[in-house]
């Protein structure tokens, strides 16, 4: 008689169990910042209207491929934590800074 009851509470709490279903844990949502990259001219960079130079507070972080044939992009980081986006062209064993710089700005 006893083994008959653990028989059939087996069977009816068994399929109850695995139907029963919870809610999914959901992380919090984290909303990203976004990081403005503004178009500047070199010069307003530096703040002079001088010949094109690397300012000295400037550290050379990376440098990679461009996107046309021969021409680089150069990476720097200034000294508050900005960074800066040089591109140049190699042409007749001679690099050519374009005027425009691309600053990204430190949080």
């Amino acid at each position: 008689m006893q083994l008959s009851i653990i028989i059939t509470l087996i069977l009816i709490i068994t399929p109850v169990a695995w139907a029963t279903s919870y809610p999914p844990i959901v992380p919090p949502v984290v909303h990203e910042e976004l990081t403005t990259v503004e178009a500047i001219k070199f010069r307003d960079a530096k703040g002079t209207s001088t010949p094109l130079a690397i300012p000295k507070s400037w550290k050379l972080i990376s440098v990679s491929t461009g996107e046309k044939s021969s021409s680089s992009n150069l990476w720097f980081q200034d000294a508050d934590g900005s960074i800066y986006l040089l591109q140049g062209l190699t042409s007749q064993n001679k690099f050519f800074l374009n005027e425009n710089a691309y600053k990204i700005p430190a949080k």
